[in-house]
């Protein structure tokens, strides 16, 4: 029996690039342009940490073996609530 968690029709898993191929061919169903399955990882990250998530369990959802890595969605996080402040601004 064939492990994986997704399986094609021919009941093999599928491959990273074969789940990449997927996401982009729906993006271009609907009419999405400007997106990636990296810029999925960058919001899933930037969201995660945004919303307090621990940076070690980020850490581990996103794959890294650094923690400086992830690190990095802290700054996006920043900048993304202080554009949101300056937007809603009274």
């Amino acid at each position: 029996m064939t492990q994986g968690l997704f399986l094609s029709k021919f009941k093999r898993p599928v491959t990273p690039r074969g789940i990449e191929w997927l996401v982009n061919k729906y993006f271009d169903e609907a009419g999405i342009h400007r997106a990636s399955v990296h810029s999925l990882r960058h919001t899933f990250g930037t969201h995660m940490v945004k919303r307090g998530t621990n940076l070690r369990v980020v850490q581990e959802a996103m794959g890294h073996k650094d923690l400086k890595t992830t690190s990095l969605y802290v700054g996006l996080a920043r900048e993304q609530m202080n554009k949101e402040m300056q937007e809603n601004a009274l």
